[in-house]
């Protein structure tokens, strides 16, 4: 017994550096290398993919696709049931003063006030009288968009202040998608304050008026593909493929 013992100590003797290298080894392999070479082998996979996904997109940016043209019917249609023809500032002002004492929560609503201006036009007329493109009518000018429509549009100047939490100049602003016109929304202020905050909101209510002549817009043609600019991706050309792109 004391023979077979010894046997197997000598041989655990010579084997044991073998033993102490395969479990360095071993350690070695799971602990830094197949982390590493995990992470490598799915960032070669992602760039792959990248890669398939740039070539698809420069096929597709090659290919020039006219642009549809403008259906100024429906346009003009859509124009005249969204903007009032009848004056609905006193109906926009309730509307914000029912969201204002909705959203507010309880003891927290201060300085509420609303003030309405003199109603101006926003119409530009005939085509001779629009102003430049490039210049305009200044920050404070009316809407150049308006110049499309085949009608003299103006508008009232209205300025909303309150003093409430944040959560209730969200729900605020968010009601406005549900008023009785359409509203150009010309500044929203919100200034922070102990305890609340400050929110002085102001809108032009827009009424619709008579029919004017408005020259048909140019429809423009369709731009050609973009030249890619130095910076753009350059990948080696991929094998043509037989099928539809995707």
């Amino acid at each position: 017994m004391k023979a077979r013992t010894a046997g197997l100590a000598e041989a655990l003797e010579r084997l044991l550096p073998f033993l102490t290298v395969a479990i360095i080894i071993t350690a070695g392999w799971f602990w830094f290398v197949q982390p590493r070479l995990a992470a490598y082998l799915r960032s070669r996979n992602d760039m792959a993919a990248l890669e398939e996904r740039v070539r698809t997109l420069q096929q597709a940016s090659s290919r020039p696709q006219p642009a549809p043209a403008a259906d100024m019917e429906r346009t003009v249609r859509e124009f005249e049931a969204r903007v009032s023809p009848e004056d609905r500032v006193a109906g926009v002002a309730a509307a914000l003063a029912h969201a204002v004492l909705a959203a507010a929560p309880a003891g927290q609503l201060r300085s509420f006030v609303i003030d309405t201006g003199d109603r101006v036009s926003a119409s530009r007329g005939a085509a001779a009288e629009r102003a430049p493109a490039s210049g305009g009518d200044g920050p404070d000018g009316a809407d150049p968009r308006l110049a499309l429509f085949p009608y003299a549009v103006s508008y009232t100047p209205l300025r909303v202040s309150f003093d409430s939490t944040f959560e209730a100049a969200g729900e605020v602003l968010w009601q406005l998608r549900d008023l009785p016109t359409v509203i150009e929304v010309r500044s929203a202020a919100l200034t922070r304050g102990l305890p609340l905050m400050k929110i002085e909101l102001l809108i032009r209510v827009l009424q619709r008026g008579t029919m004017i002549d408005v020259a048909a817009p140019a429809v423009p043609a369709a731009a050609a593909a973009p030249v890619p600019g130095p910076t753009a991706p350059r990948l080696a050309p991929s094998a043509p493929d037989p099928g539809a792109a995707r």
